[in-house]
């Protein structure tokens, strides 16, 4: 019995200790952006309680708010962590950045570490950065000369090789990252991180070009709303814009993105539940809540469960049926034959307005609406009813009407 015991306690204590060590791998293998920001806090959420965290970096870095984004996640954090620069692999400029920021460093043959200078290379900016590495590598390195190298990353565009950084301590040469892991003692990684097609979405969004034309085309769509009648939906893109411009800034944070996605979402529908009809802000509505859903439901530190999937489908689809319904409904409505006005005024009755002759137009108000009138009989005198017989152009031949005896 008691052995039975022990051997269970044993199971579990083995289970437990595969659960929480478990090695998460990210790959940072392009440029440093804002989808780089969102590729590692995806790949950080997941990393259990005594797991490690292997940063895979081959990039000649990128851009400086970014690289401060992700410090700052992996400092906040404060798990373990670990940068692997394979075999003829670089940690440049931001990328160096964040390899200091994760702590120990693993380089590989023909790798290299540095050249961290910012561009533009103004004095403010340089003093910043240089700041930044000093602080990020005191947390690691307890040797003020191995700080002193490193803030030269910044200064003087210092880069060095893995043999270099390996004898002024500030990596250790691996063959590979299986004898990263061997030294580490770490299984091999349960996950492997990359960028997926929303993270290039906000890697395109933190462009500079691109945020700066969306910021402006964003804030015209506003203005457009506020001059125009009635609600066009400007407004709704026009926020949208502004607040993926924003993201790209590094100005918000990724929630805001999705909360403005959910809110012009419920907008759209509700407008679309008020104005029934081929409208489009259904659909677009539609588009909004799932893009808002799969940035919710892909953000979660645990994996998404069968059951979540299947309710938020069903919903969507639920949605979907209901507003193709509506789309079926106004299709028919605009098939049926509308009356031509040529058909609406023949056979009219109205006044004459002014008097009206054969050679002479006149003016007579017919349906709410004066028109320029000949008569097909004669003088008809100002006052007189009238019964419009013919219609050319946008001129109504007209006869007086004969009042019953």
């Amino acid at each position: 019995m008691k052995l039975g015991l022990a051997m269970a306690i044993a199971v579990l204590a083995l289970v437990a200790l595969q659960i929480y060590s478990q090695t998460v791998m990210v790959e940072v293998v392009d440029t440093v952006d804002g989808g780089t920001v969102s590729l590692v806090r995806r790949a950080v959420e997941r990393v259990p309680p005594g797991g490690l965290l292997v940063l895979y970096i081959n990039s000649y870095g990128g851009y400086l708010a970014s690289a401060d984004s992700i410090a700052e996640i992996l400092v906040s954090r404060n798990l373990e962590c670990v940068v692997y620069v394979p075999p003829g692999g670089k940690a440049l400029s931001a990328a160096a950045l964040i390899s200091i920021a994760c702590g120990r460093i693993y380089m590989a043959p023909g790798s290299v570490i540095g050249a961290a200078k910012p561009y533009p290379d103004d004095p403010k900016t340089v003093n910043y950065v240089a700041s930044r590495f000093k602080s990020l590598a005191s947390r690691v390195f307890k040797n003020e000369t191995v700080v002193g190298v490193v803030v030269r990353f910044v200064t003087d565009s210092l880069s060095l090789t893995d043999t270099e950084a390996e004898e002024l301590g500030i990596a250790r040469r691996v063959s590979s990252l299986d004898e990263l892991l061997d030294d580490l003692k770490a299984p091999r990684p349960a996950e492997v991180f990359s960028k997926d097609i929303w993270d290039r979405i906000l890697s395109i969004i933190s462009d500079p070009l691109i945020y700066s034309i969306a910021l402006t085309i964003g804030t015209f769509l506003i203005i457009a709303e506020v001059l125009v009648t009635g609600f066009q939906g400007y407004v709704i893109a026009g926020v949208l814009l502004l607040a993926a411009a924003l993201y790209g800034m590094s100005l918000i944070p990724p929630d805001i993105l999705v909360l403005a996605l959910m809110v012009s979402s419920a907008i759209l529908v509700l407008v679309e539940f008020l104005n029934p009809g081929i409208q489009g802000f259904g659909i677009a509505g539609m588009v909004l809540l799932a893009l808002g859903i799969y940035m919710v439901l892909r953000g979660r530190p645990v994996p998404i469960g069968e059951s979540v999937v299947v309710g938020v489908a069903t919903a969507l689809g639920v949605l979907g049926v209901f507003f193709g319904f509506i789309i079926y409904k106004a299709t028919q409505a605009a098939r049926l034959r509308k009356p031509r006005l040529v058909d609406v005024l023949l056979g009219a009755e109205g006044i004459a307005k002014t008097d009206i002759k054969p050679s002479t137009p006149g003016v007579v108000h017919v349906l709410g609406e004066d028109w320029s009138a000949y008569s097909l009989s004669g003088e008809i005198p100002a006052g007189s009813k009238v019964v419009v017989k013919e219609v050319r152009g946008l001129f109504l031949y007209v006869e007086r009407k004969v009042e019953a005896s």
